[in-house]
């Protein structure tokens, strides 16, 4: 069940990528390597469904109706979260993201770069980065110390982690640290690293990242990335927080 579950949704997001240009089932085969006759079926099914659309039988199938419909059902909160991180990445003049981890892997759900300097092209849809990036490593902060080394131990990258998680015994206190801090900062080659938290009902949900050139990594910039973007996470926070009252 899991197999096929996998299957499915690997053709959708393969369709989803590619559109408004479409992808017919040769193509989905070869790139995730199922085999024609499966791919065929599971396709069907998303069709009859109405997940995905044919536009023609030589060209393929682009993202159907009920895609765009699931889209529209989270608008509300997408655009609060846009708007929040785009006012961010104005006042630091640089990037400003938002990531989610998910088996292993971290998952860019939104990302504005104010810094004309910078280029950065999200070419995957996740990265399997955990511990070599800000946002991973405050998501791992709100995980059980099993889960904490679950990942750790599956990391393919050791020496390239983050200086607080070269020693495996060391990575649970370091990880408890930053949870209380409630922030995670480190440099970072050239540049300088900030993760914040982002809650829906006291519940953790997600990370807010920020990154600067390192030549602006100053005790009295670190302040004014803590007051900006720390105060994006809260108001993301507060608008996917209900408060229900009785009475």
């Amino acid at each position: 069940m899991i197999k096929v579950l996998d299957k499915t949704f690997g053709i959708l997001e393969e369709i989803i990528k590619a559109t408004p240009h479409p992808m017919g089932p040769m193509a989905l085969a070869e790139a995730l390597e199922l085999n024609r006759a499966t791919c065929s079926r599971i396709l069907k099914m998303l069709l009859d469904s109405g997940y995905i659309i044919q536009v023609s039988r030589q060209a393929g199938y682009v993202a159907g109706p009920r895609i765009l419909t699931l889209n529209n059902m989270a608008m509300f909160q997408s655009k609060l979260m846009k708007k929040a991180l785009d006012r961010a990445a104005e006042a630091v003049q640089d990037s400003v993201l938002i990531s989610q981890v998910y088996a292993g892997e971290r998952y860019v759900l939104y990302l504005k770069n104010c810094n004309p300097e910078r280029t950065i092209h999200l070419g995957a849809p996740s990265f399997n980065d955990i511990y070599e990036t800000a946002t991973g490593v405050l998501e791992m902060a709100y995980r059980t110390p099993a889960e904490q080394l679950a990942h750790y131990d599956a990391f393919p990258r050791k020496n390239t982690v983050l200086p607080e998680f070269r020693i495996r015994e060391k990575v649970t206190s370091e990880l408890e640290k930053i949870k209380k801090k409630g922030m995670y900062c480190s440099p970072k080659g050239d540049q300088g690293i900030f993760a914040f938290p982002v809650f829906s009902n006291r519940r953790f949900i997600a990370s807010l990242g920020c990154s600067i050139p390192f030549s602006k990594y100053t005790p009295e910039h670190i302040v004014e990335i803590k007051r900006i973007v720390g105060g994006a996470a809260e108001e993301i926070s507060a608008s996917l927080t209900t408060i229900d009252s009785i009475g």
